[in-house]
């Protein structure tokens, strides 16, 4: 496949590398100067980048060339991709989405993962209508870049689910999707149910918001998959996860656990207990950190991921009080109003329609 990863930082290096020690032709797109210069020049330089297998057990640095790496949007397009997998902070795709939709053409798919609905920003700019896009949930890959022009691999998903704009061509989207890569392996009923699975949405607002003291006590030696999950942590994730499950059913969807979806990911084995998937990925694959109150599991998925959740909420009539509830917390916590700088429907383009409209929309 002919693949365009827009974003140079953890995740788009590590896709990069992957899809393109895979044998798909990868141009790799820097599309901003906010994060991961130093390493991109380094990338840049090389044409190619630097990576570590960890799910593969392979400690030595392999470099894997890519067809292109470029900060150079027309050159980025000019190869014609066949899937544009765009791996950048959800907040970055409003302008993202500008820029690249109205450029593609009838037979591509873009994949925006995690989404948090993102895929509506890149609906309302297109012009072709035979483009197809994917919501996803979780990357298929978690990694972190470990030095300039190095990226580490921790851990490959067992699975992973998308849902597609339209619905209707969602096999269609599937069948190409895995062409890319077999772990996608099932869709969604619509983008809010990829959205609401996406598992940052819970398990990072609560495990970070929850461990706010001792991330800023532990000086960078904290590790919130081992140390964040505590049965009191579990009881709360189970609130806010509850109030999930409601938007869920209310929009035609699975009102999935969310360390149920979690274990779907990320286990073979399908009959062990969730909370056993959770900690085995503590043990084996879970990153280090966060490693401080300014990272994206808040800054990112609180106006992101609970923002959207309430403005879902609200359109449904469905009461989100422990959403609300951590949005505050995380507002104090920085000394930012992140109620208003919330992902909403309106700014999706779901202005104007009432909750059966906007059902009926997303399940079209």
């Amino acid at each position: 496949m002919r693949v365009l990863i827009v974003g140079a930082g953890n995740a788009g290096c590590a896709h990069a590398a992957v899809f393109a020690a895979r044998g798909h032709e990868v141009v790799l797109w820097k599309s901003s100067l906010s994060m991961h210069d130093e390493s991109f020049e380094v990338v840049l330089a090389r044409q190619g980048i630097e990576w570590i297998d960890g799910p593969g057990h392979r400690t030595e640095p392999q470099f894997q060339p890519l067809k292109q790496v470029t900060r150079d949007l027309d050159a980025a397009l000019a190869f014609d991709p066949q899937i544009v997998f765009v791996a950048v902070q959800s907040t970055q795709q409003p302008a993202l989405a500008a820029r690249i939709a109205p450029r593609l053409h009838a037979g591509q798919l873009l994949i925006t993962s995690p989404g948090y609905m993102g895929s509506c920003y890149f609906r309302k700019h297109l012009r072709d209508p035979g483009v197809l896009l994917a919501e996803g949930e979780s990357l298929p890959f978690d990694a972190r870049i470990v030095a300039p022009g190095r990226v580490q691999v921790l851990w490959e998903n067992t699975r992973n689910a998308l849902a597609f704009l339209p619905r209707s061509r969602g096999e269609e989207g599937l069948a190409l999707a895995r062409q890319l890569t077999p772990r996608f392996v099932a869709t969604r009923s619509n983008v809010v149910e990829s959205a609401m699975h996406n598992p940052n949405l819970i398990v990072h607002t609560v495990g970070t918001l929850l461990s706010a003291s001792r991330i800023e006590h532990s000086g960078g030696e904290f590790w919130m998959y081992r140390e964040g999950f505590t049965p009191g942590t579990l009881r709360l994730l189970d609130k806010l996860d509850a109030e999930k499950m409601a938007i869920l059913a209310a929009c035609g969807a699975k009102p999935e656990p969310c360390l149920e979806s979690f274990k779907f990911r990320n286990e073979e084995d399908l009959s062990i207990p969730a909370i056993e998937v959770l900690r085995k990925y503590a043990r084996e694959g879970g990153p280090k950190g966060p490693l401080d109150l300014s990272t994206r599991y808040i800054s990112e998925d609180v106006p992101m991921g609970l923002g959207l959740m309430v403005s879902l909420g609200e359109r449904l009539g469905i009461a989100t009080p422990m959403a609300r509830a951590l949005i505050e917390v995380a507002s104090g916590l920085l000394g930012r109003d992140f109620a208003a700088e919330s992902r909403t429907l309106d700014d999706l383009g779901f202005a104007g329609l009432d909750a059966a409209a906007f059902v009926a929309m997303v399940n079209a």
